[in-house]
């Protein structure tokens, strides 16, 4: 025969039990656990005992004729659970508890009880808003049965009240020391028929400083400008700079005299946010007094140029890393990224006329230490005058070895002059007078004839071409 389970619904006819055994004494009712009048919840747990000569089995707590049975240890270890309907709230009822023995005899005493079917409410406040440090929430419209609610965090207490008024002490440090997010707090609600009422609340508690970002770690001489962002979900209250070991300034931004030598400063941001909470960033600053160094690399100081643009390239070197380089009168084509620590630049500077033009490059680091170099050139784009002193005219006929000499002359002086024969240079004398001698025997019975002149920047002067007949 299967074996009961340790809880049934019953009524007042005995429950089924297994072999009959020959037994007419009735269990006795030695408590109820109840006292007349007392109030009872919605579910409540009760401690009955019971004697019997062989043995008490179930104990069953009965309202209007129903309720629930359980084993002698269950009721033991646990309580005898009575779960009066709502339909009884606010009423005055009997509640029988009967004992079993094995041979189905029972035994019961009736109590007049009040039951409570309302389960107990309370309004909290603040509902929602951010907390920080050690608060106090309020609980109001309560319940005027309740004898007890206990504030807690996940299975903590934090705090306890027991009677009006209902305020709850929370230091959320204590619990939750350096935290930004939303715990969950539940309220324990208990009125004196012990019904329970859990509220579950969710606070943004805010115990942790504003977050310090990107702060300056590199300036120049003199006075600069220090930034960091400072960003909380709360807001900053205050941000102050500490230079030196002293404090200096506040704000987002601040201004200090890091004087005219480089070094490094030690640098500590700290800021609040509104409940006071604080963060601090220590690091150290670089002080950069020092201006980008700079090698010319073309053209040389005097050099001479033509053109209507001067091409020109330097070397630059810098430990903080260029910024930007200007060219004056003309434009920079071709710079290292920003950060680069070396490299090579470029540019182009205008031209109108020939003269002397002066090249005067910038050149910035980040922090803007500048340095800045001239070198004066010569544009000449005139070319040498050239002319023919001694030789054959055109068409002339000749044989031989033929002498040609001839006058160039320019203001910066003239590089060479060359004999060309077919269009093809044969000879060439740098110095003046320019002779040549040509062996007419070489070519053949027709020669053409040219003198072209080079100046030291380069023009180019060539004379018009003499046709020669070989005899």
């Amino acid at each position: 025969m299967a074996a009961l389970s340790t809880s049934l619904i019953v009524s007042t006819a005995a429950p089924a039990l297994a072999d009959e055994i020959v037994d007419e004494v009735k269990p006795v009712i030695t408590s109820t656990g109840l006292t007349e009048g007392q109030l009872i919840g919605l579910s409540s747990r009760i401690f009955p005992t019971a004697t019997d000569d062989t043995g008490v089995q179930y104990i069953a707590a009965l309202i209007g004729g129903r309720g629930r049975m359980q084993t002698v240890e269950s009721v033991a270890k646990d309580g005898l659970l009575v779960t009066p309907g709502v339909q009884y709230n606010n009423m005055d009822v009997d509640l029988t508890v009967r004992a079993y023995d094995a041979a189905r005899n029972y035994g019961e005493v009736t109590t007049r009880v009040h039951v409570d079917a309302v389960a107990p409410t309370a309004t909290f406040t603040p509902k929602s808003v951010k907390l920080s440090g050690t608060t106090t929430i309020t609980a109001s419209d309560v319940s005027d049965d309740v004898t007890e609610i206990v504030m807690s965090r996940n299975g903590q207490e934090i705090s306890r009240a027991t009677a009006a008024p209902w305020v709850f002490g929370w230091n959320t440090r204590a619990t939750d020391p350096d935290y930004d997010g939303y715990p969950q707090i539940k309220f324990t609600i208990r009125d004196r028929a012990g019904n329970v009422t859990e509220v579950f609340k969710k606070y943004h508690v805010d115990n942790r400083g504003p977050k310090i970002e990107d702060v300056t770690s590199l300036v120049g001489r003199g006075r600069s400008t220090l930034r960091a962002w400072v960003s909380d979900q709360g807001g900053v209250a205050r941000v102050e700079w500490w230079v030196d070991g002293a404090r200096r300034g506040e704000g987002w931004e601040f201004a200090y005299d890091f004087g005219t030598r480089s070094r490094v400063a030690p640098l500590t941001v700290k800021a609040w946010d509104k409940f006071g909470n604080l963060t601090a960033v220590s690091q150290n600053v670089v002080v950069d007094a020092t201006a980008p160094a700079v090698t010319w690399i073309s053209p040389a100081s005097g050099a001479l140029v033509r053109g209507d643009r001067i091409a020109t390239s330097i070397k630059a070197s810098d430990s903080a890393g260029w910024l930007h380089a200007g060219l004056a009168g003309g434009y920079v084509n071709s710079e290292p990224p920003v950060d680069a620590t070396s490299g090579k630049l470029t540019g182009v500077r205008y031209v109108k006329a020939d003269g002397r033009y002066t090249l005067t490059w910038n050149v910035y680091d980040r922090v803007g230490n500048r340095t800045t170099v001239s070198r004066t050139v010569i544009v000449d784009n005139t070319r040498a005058k050239l002319t023919v002193t001694k030789a054959p005219k055109n068409k002339a006929k000749v044989k031989g070895t033929v002498k040609i000499t001839a006058a160039a002359s320019d203001k910066n002086g003239v590089a060479k002059v060359q004999l060309l024969v077919n269009g093809k240079v044969v000879a060439t004398d740098a110095k003046a007078a320019y002779k040549f001698s040509l062996n007419t025997k070489k070519y053949g019975k027709k020669i053409k004839v040219q003198l072209r002149a080079y100046d030291r920047a380069g023009n180019v002067t060539t004379t018009s071409t003499r046709t020669w007949y070989r005899r």
